[in-house]
């Protein structure tokens, strides 16, 4: 079972500070030009027939020894020094989601924290609609995990953002953060997450679509259980054409230290020993493999490769595609 009262209670410490008190796969040319990609908010990626891009929601900001577990503070100086971070900054964490577009097809993965953190997120609009994307012409959304900074954009002044959308979550989930009864033992700096997904929940009715473990969720898009930061944080292998992108949510969230230490969670991990089991045999996997991976907290545009580094592993984002 989840130790939910101290892991929550964790998790509303970091949403406190984060939160203010209101509350080439290919070389086919693609759309996504113009003012969003000068401003640096899209970057396009042709995965064989599919146009992905990424897509940044901002970024927030949280003193590292505040977001960092299970690491010694001079492994994790030493981490960030080596990554030429200033260890007694704060660390800025991007957000970023993931638009798939093939055909008449209009997929988002994720969808950003709207005005949930602050004012250095909510950017996701704004950028859609630079890139023509209208809210209405947004038929699936694929959710990683429902914490807020997923989620958040889903919901316009209690409204579906996306009026049109079917939303996809792994059930275990779901069932998480709609359970009154586990929401009424969060402490009260925790309360507002699992409020959020329940209007969440509440706004798509059945247009909310549970999903179970492994399975081709939409064609093209096969989920991949994921769990320990969430119950059921799910990433997704998308494909097409022979290419494949494998998109991994929050299985890492800051890559100059969970790469080289693989133990270390963050603060919003709800099952922290979980969490480290399955970003060991992921990691594995995706250098094995050498799998085209995105993870939505590494730095934007997000997207790049899993190597080993000695008895750990190495992020190494892949090199800017200009076309």
């Amino acid at each position: 079972m989840i130790d939910l009262t101290r892991r929550a209670a964790m998790a509303g410490a970091a949403a406190a500070i984060l939160i203010p008190p209101a509350m080439g796969m290919g070389t086919r040319p693609v759309r996504a030009q113009g003012a969003a990609r000068a401003m640096g908010l899209a970057y396009p990626r042709q995965i064989g027939g599919i146009e992905l891009t990424a897509i940044s929601d901002g970024f927030f900001e949280i003193p590292a020894d505040q977001m960092l577990i299970n690491i010694a503070p001079e492994e994790l100086e030493a981490a960030l020094s080596a990554a030429f971070i200033d260890p007694a900054g704060p660390l800025r964490g991007g957000v970023t989601a993931f638009l798939l577009r093939e055909g008449e097809r209009t997929v988002l993965v994720d969808t950003g924290a709207a005005d949930l953190f602050g004012p250095t997120v909510g950017q996701m609009p704004a950028t859609l609609a630079a890139l023509g994307v209208a809210p209405e012409s947004v038929d699936t959304v694929l959710l990683t995990h429902m914490h807020p900074d997923h989620i958040g954009g889903l919901l316009a002044e209690g409204a579906p953002a996306y009026p049109n959308a079917t939303v996809h979550v792994n059930e275990v989930d779901l069932d998480f953060w709609t359970d009154e009864a586990i929401a009424s033992q969060a402490p009260a700096e925790a309360k507002g997450m699992f409020d959020r997904a329940r209007a969440t929940a509440a706004a798509y009715g059945e247009r909310l679509l549970p999903f179970a473990g492994e399975t081709e969720v939409i064609p093209g898009a096969t989920s991949l259980p994921l769990p320990g930061h969430t119950p059921g944080h799910t990433g997704y292998r998308i494909v097409s054409e022979g290419a494949e992108i494998l998109l991994f949510g929050d299985v890492a969230n800051v890559a100059p230290v969970q790469f080289p230490h693989p133990e270390a969670g963050v603060i919003f991990d709800i099952d922290p020993a979980l969490a480290v089991e399955t970003r060991g045999w992921f990691f594995d996997m995706l250098a094995t493999d050498r799998t085209l991976v995105a993870g939505a907290h590494m730095a934007f545009p997000a997207i790049g490769h899993v190597a080993r580094a000695g008895n750990a592993y190495a992020w190494v984002p892949e090199p800017w595609h200009y076309g």
